[in-house]
């Protein structure tokens, strides 16, 4: 019996520890950047993904109430929200570590997806706040999505400027592409679901 309670209080401890180190790297993510060992980058992606759901269920029920979308495409405008988002932020990923690599700067492409699908902390907070406003009146879902997408370059902007010591026009162009792309992300999304 006492080995099973210490299978389990170690299990607890195990769990309980992820959960400390998402949190901290969720409210911090330029941290990913600083240390060498790999890291959960496809888990961190849900992040980013269920923030892009969030924000396409808020314009799906927005433009709902106003009677131009059914209930059909509300789900499908959720569920590409979802998978565009996991998708799209790999991409991007992908991109800035060839421009950082580009610059001179090396780094490991699961830190640049972890730290960029970890700055959609903030967004994805937002886009929670959002859907209670949304669900108690009437709000609109481009002002919570800009403000989610602003909060998350911020964190992106601080890990290039990071890495990119020398070079001061690294951050700022960079983080510049990054948030022009998540734009065009989303502007695919509405393209999608017309």
């Amino acid at each position: 019996m006492d080995n099973v309670n210490n299978q389990f209080n170690k299990s607890e401890s195990s769990i309980i520890k992820k959960i400390k180190y998402f949190v901290l790297y969720a409210l911090n993510p330029v941290k990913v950047l600083s240390e060498e060992k790999k890291h959960p980058w496809y888990l961190y992606l849900i992040l980013p993904a269920i923030g892009w759901m969030l924000f396409f269920l808020q314009v799906g029920l927005y433009r709902g109430s106003q009677f131009t979308y059914s209930a059909w495409k509300v789900i499908f405008m959720t569920v590409t929200g979802l998978i565009v988002g996991y998708i799209s932020v790999l991409l991007i990923s992908f991109l800035l570590t060839y421009l950082l690599a580009f610059w001179g700067v090396k780094v490991k492409a699961d830190q640049v997806i972890s730290c960029l699908a970890l700055s959609h902390t903030y967004m994805t907070f937002s886009m929670v706040l959002g859907l209670l406003y949304s669900i108690m009146g009437s709000v609109s879902p481009t002002s919570f999505g800009i403000a989610g997408l602003m909060s998350t370059l911020l964190p992106i902007y601080a890990g290039i400027r990071t890495l990119g010591k020398k070079n001061v026009f690294i951050a700022p162009v960079l983080a510049s592409v990054v948030g022009v792309l998540l734009l065009a992300g989303w502007q695919l999304i509405l393209y999608i679901n017309l």
